[in-house]
């Protein structure tokens, strides 16, 4: 980002899943906790998630595995395996690489930013517990095109109206960091300006597609960081 657009009231809206937390460590956690305590196998949860995202959709894993509990007459454990789970997570580290890096940048530099997460609220919610983020400000949308949402907070004179749950207030500039190319449909033209990050590497189906002028792609947040 060059120094004029930084230099702009800004707001950052960073993503959780691949971009904040790493998704393969909640879930591993989770399956180890559901298949040793509460007998559903990871391997049916894994079929069930895999079937749902081949249709590009995002695959509700707490909400699959409480229906089955309820399904059973065991609805009451449902609260003891979300207890074990963010108990359990509590000495681990669920952070992508440069993930620490940017939230303390964003400290170090007064920047106001919030996570904007996509996906089932149940689900969403238990893993930014679990990962230790449920204290920043976030808003979980069920919209894959989080700059259509984003669109949605801007006034005729082209300044953005920040929702409450990210801490209201106005900016001029609106910075998104997301891995997924249609969180960035509709997104806001310059001066706001686009993260995407996704490694060539290890990109999955649901992340790829097209983006806008003012996006930007790189491989990870270390390599990122030294450009905003």
């Amino acid at each position: 980002m060059t120094t004029s657009v930084r230099a702009k009231n800004e707001f950052y809206i960073v993503d959780f899943d691949w971009t904040l937390a790493d998704t393969d460590k909640l879930n591993e956690v989770f399956f180890e906790i559901v298949e040793q305590y509460h007998a559903i196998s990871r391997d049916e949860i894994v079929k069930a998630r895999e079937d749902v995202q081949r249709t590009g959709d995002s695959f509700d894993t707490a909400g699959y595995v409480r229906d089955r509990l309820y399904d059973e007459d065991r609805g009451e454990e449902w609260a003891d395996l979300e207890k074990r789970y963010i108990h359990e997570s509590r000495a681990l580290n669920y952070l992508m690489p440069g993930a620490a890096e940017l939230l303390e940048w964003l400290a170090a530099h007064g920047k106001r930013y919030g996570i904007l997460t996509y996906g089932n609220p149940l689900w969403q919610r238990l893993k930014l517990t679990a990962a230790g983020f449920n204290h920043v400000r976030h808003i979980i949308t069920e919209q894959k095109e989080k700059g259509k949402f984003v669109r949605s907070w801007q006034r005729h004179d082209g300044s953005f109206r920040i929702p409450d749950a990210l801490g209201g207030g106005s900016a001029e500039s609106i910075v998104m960091i997301d891995d997924k190319a249609v969180s960035f449909d509709r997104f806001p033209p310059a001066p706001s300006q686009g993260y995407w990050v996704l490694n060539p590497e290890h990109e999955l189906l649901p992340q790829q597609g097209t983006v806008p002028a003012n996006v930007t792609r790189y491989k990870d947040l270390l390599e990122l960081l030294p450009e905003i």
